[in-house]
């Protein structure tokens, strides 16, 4: 009925708003984060939680809140016949309290006393406590079903103002002709706002980076793994000085090349507003090169050898780079971007929602 993971707490450190953010515990967040429900299991020390469990909770709570409004179940076993009730009871207190705020189901206690007796070799045996446990997480399956955003909450298919139009100095376009411009288009958006925040990103179908809506508002230092944190922070602050425009990272994702670039977006007076990162594969464009498709360039005006006698150029010449003009100054290549040597890894830094965990 579901893919369950289990996310053991023993290899977390100890909460402390002064620790650095750990690799482990930024890994454990997002997992959390991103299931549709989440299980707990908990023994009874001294008719309360394990320290443990509540360290683990204070790191899942806090700052971006991974549990708020989460589907939480609570289960647990001991011993004696009491079967860790006291531990589940707190354990509710403290899921509902306004750091967390999870959705916890009530009216299923799993509460599984004499444990020795009940498990043989890790398997439940008596058959009244598996039908509890069958009929418990149907409920909890339920519970999740009803308490899940509605796809239209979560990401609406078309803008709430379709009839609505923005006027360029271009001309103009719809609200229903901008979502499905981002849509269509061979590369996918992501947006971290002038107080990095990840703020935005489109809804290209099959994007190279998986997105989810409650990642949305989350600052950098949450959305990226630890490791690649500082490479981020140094792109934006680039930006945010005027050092750099743009920075572009070729790498390896889910077995095929990917261009990664970045780019500052800067009002029309030049102020940052943000970080904005365009990818996309470019396998097709590859192999058009290797296919021959543009012919040998004379490096002026894109047109082929074949064509520069006649003054005739193909589609393919459209295409081909100007070399007078060239790019910014304050562009970076591949070859010279920050940790350009990881770029045939799969988990390589994207500035906007961290590295790809694929």
């Amino acid at each position: 009925m579901a893919d369950i993971k289990i996310l053991e707490i023993d290899q977390l450190p100890a909460f402390s708003i002064d620790e650095p953010l750990d690799m482990k515990v930024w890994s454990f967040k997002k997992a959390i984060q991103q299931a549709d429900g989440v299980i707990f299991s908990t023994p009874e020390y001294d008719h309360s939680i394990p320290a443990a469990l509540k360290s683990a909770i204070e790191w899942v709570s806090y700052k971006q809140n991974a549990l708020y409004h989460k589907p939480a179940m609570i289960v647990g076993t001991s011993y004696g016949p009491q079967a860790s009730a006291r531990a589940q009871e707190h354990l509710r207190q403290i899921l509902a309290s306004p750091d967390c705020d999870a959705y916890t189901l009530s009216g299923n206690e799993v509460l599984i006393g004499n444990a020795a007796k009940v498990f043989v070799d890790g398997n439940v045996t008596d058959a009244k406590v598996r039908a509890e446990l069958e009929s418990y997480f149907n409920n909890f399956v339920d519970f999740i079903d009803t308490t899940a955003p509605k796809e239209d909450d979560s990401m609406p298919k078309q803008p709430y103002l379709d009839d609505a139009y923005i006027k360029f100095p271009t001309g103009s376009l719809s609200f229903r002709e901008v979502q499905q411009i981002f849509a269509t288009i061979p590369f996918e958006i992501d947006l971290i706002d002038h107080t990095d925040h990840f703020t935005w990103y489109s809804n290209k179908p099959n994007r190279e980076h998986v997105r989810y809506p409650n990642e949305i508002g989350e600052g950098v230092d949450e959305c990226h793994p630890p490791k690649v944190l500082p490479i981020v922070m140094k792109i934006i602050n680039s930006f945010k000085d005027g050092s750099r425009d743009s920075v572009s990272r070729p790498l390896m994702m889910h077995g095929h090349r990917v261009l990664i670039q970045y780019y500052a977006l800067r009002d029309v007076d030049g102020s940052y507003l943000g970080t904005i990162e365009f990818t996309g594969s470019v396998e097709h464009i590859l192999n058009f090169y290797d296919q021959g498709a543009w012919g040998e360039s004379d490096g002026t005006t894109g047109a082929s050898q074949a064509d520069a006698t006649s003054g005739a150029t193909d589609a393919s010449g459209d295409a081909a780079a100007d070399a007078t003009s060239g790019a910014s100054a304050h562009d970076e290549a591949a070859s010279d971007a920050p940790a350009a040597e990881n770029a045939d890894t799969t988990d390589a830094p994207d500035a906007t929602s961290g590295a790809s965990e694929h």
